[in-house]
């Protein structure tokens, strides 16, 4: 059976680019009736915190992104990572290193003056018995280190094909931090062991870790599962995907009114070949394969991620979306006839407020000031209260003030548009003509009067 992992380290909320890890993991098991594990990789004493794995547990769940097993967390596992780092120490496969920090880190100084990558120098690896003893005696404090097979390590990458590590490429990298903590690849490779993990996709910038991880499958006599590195989220710099570049915690998108459905949509199409674009998980995961991920890195687009959130705002259920923005059952008509002009759940809100508020955006007044409507155009408001409730009055109040030449009709329509709802841009005005309670549009008028000259009525 299929078994695949996420593996989110709780050091922060959940970024975009780890959701995508998450995704494509959920569509892969969902793809072949498999499983997916959460696992939280907590071994980062200092910086991990419970809030963030909660947080991040939220983001999934919101996002809709399913897990069969877990959240199970390497921190309560710490006796498990000793049980088998004795395993390699009694086969001989790892040793004890006592170099003290200053020792390694003049060596790696040193490496770095001849342009050289630092890597350790093996001093401890062929310690005698006696000499380990002598040190342990002496409570010299060490980590365990595994002792690499330099050897060229070749593997098949589910997206990537082929890849080939040079014999000199992994040093002897520690199993197991001072205190017996567990090191990063050491905890990730027992677990994946242990946990019959079968495939593990992961982004690109872990490839460097696969050969550690495939040798110490070897070293447990065990085959290491397949691996697929998928490419990573950039900006349009082409840089890795960062606060630089806006919002990049899914908690970001979700404050900017992004629904799970879209954000999930992009991220489980982004750098894919797909067979459409607007699709839900069953159609996604039916769609998925790793053939279908692409190798090159894929630009993070808000702009496209604006327009899956607008399909999905227009396409939604009306009640799915006043859910979204907490809004009882009465608002629907006005939700209903918003919807086709939002791109974000913020977004509506901020056009709901033309129901109930009559304010006028700073846009709104500078054009107000632009077009100077003449003081005789205060008909708008006559006319306006005279018709108003009547859907077929839209057009008579136009072809109205068209018949005056006070102004042309483009300024006529963007006249009436600003009064009516405060903005220069929004949905179509017939629509929401009547919808606009009357002393809303009064009160709007009154303002831009008494700013443009001190009146306080129309």
């Amino acid at each position: 059976m299929v078994k695949v992992r996420f593996a989110p380290s709780p050091t922060g909320h959940l970024h975009v680019g780890n959701a995508k890890t998450a995704l494509l993991n959920c569509l892969f098991a969902m793809s072949r009736q498999g499983k997916l594990v959460l696992r939280i990789e907590d071994t980062d004493m200092e910086r991990s915190n419970a809030s963030y794995e909660k947080s991040i547990l939220d983001d999934l769940t919101w996002l809709g992104i399913a897990w069969d097993e877990g959240p199970l967390r390497q921190t309560e596992r710490f006796d498990i990572y000793r049980n088998y780092v004795k395993i390699l120490l009694d086969k001989g496969a790892a040793y004890k290193c006592f170099c003290s920090q200053d020792e390694l880190e003049r060596v790696r100084e040193a490496s770095l003056k001849k342009k050289e990558p630092p890597r350790y120098s093996g001093v401890c690896r062929n310690l005698s018995e006696k000499e380990v003893s002598n040190l342990e005696q002496s409570e010299r404090p060490y980590v365990v280190r595994f002792k690499s097979l330099y050897k060229a390590i070749p593997f098949i990458d589910g997206i990537h094909g082929e890849i080939q590590f040079p014999r000199d490429h992994v040093d002897d990298f520690i199993l197991m931090k001072q205190g017996l903590t567990p090191s990063y690849n050491f905890a990730v490779t027992i677990d994946d062991m242990i946990m019959n993990i079968t495939h593990v996709i992961r982004g690109a910038d872990h490839i460097s870790n696969t050969p550690k991880q495939i040798m110490l499958f070897e070293a447990f006599g065990e085959a290491p599962p397949q691996y697929a590195h998928h490419s990573l989220l950039v900006g349009e710099d082409k840089k890795p995907l960062s606060k630089r570049h806006g919002a990049t915690r899914i908690k970001d998108f979700r404050e900017m009114g992004i629904l799970p459905e879209a954000l999930r949509n992009y991220l489980g199409t982004i750098g894919r070949n797909v067979k459409k674009e607007i699709m839900d998980m069953t159609e996604m995961s039916e769609d998925f394969s790793l053939d279908s991920l692409s190798r090159a890195d894929s630009v993070f687009d808000m702009e496209k991620l604006y327009w899956f959130n607008k399909e999905y705002m227009k396409h939604i259920p009306l009640e799915t979306l006043l859910g979204e923005l907490d809004l009882p059952p009465q608002y629907g008509d006005r939700v209903a006839v918003l919807r086709e002009n939002t791109a974000t759940l913020n977004e509506m809100k901020e056009y709901l407020s033309i129901f109930d508020k009559s304010d006028i955006s700073e846009e709104g007044l500078s054009t107000l000031d632009r077009i100077a409507p003449p003081e005789g155009f205060i008909a708008i408001l006559k006319v306006v209260i005279a018709h108003h409730g009547d859907a077929s009055s839209f057009d008579t109040i136009v072809n109205t003030l068209a018949l005056r030449n006070e102004l042309k009709k483009k300024d006529i329509f963007m006249v009436l548009r600003i009064f009516l709802t405060g903005r220069k841009s929004g949905p179509p005005l017939r629509e929401i003509f009547q919808m606009i309670p009357k002393e809303i549009i009064i009160q709007r008028i009154n303002t831009y009067l008494t700013l443009r000259n001190g009146e306080t009525k129309a």
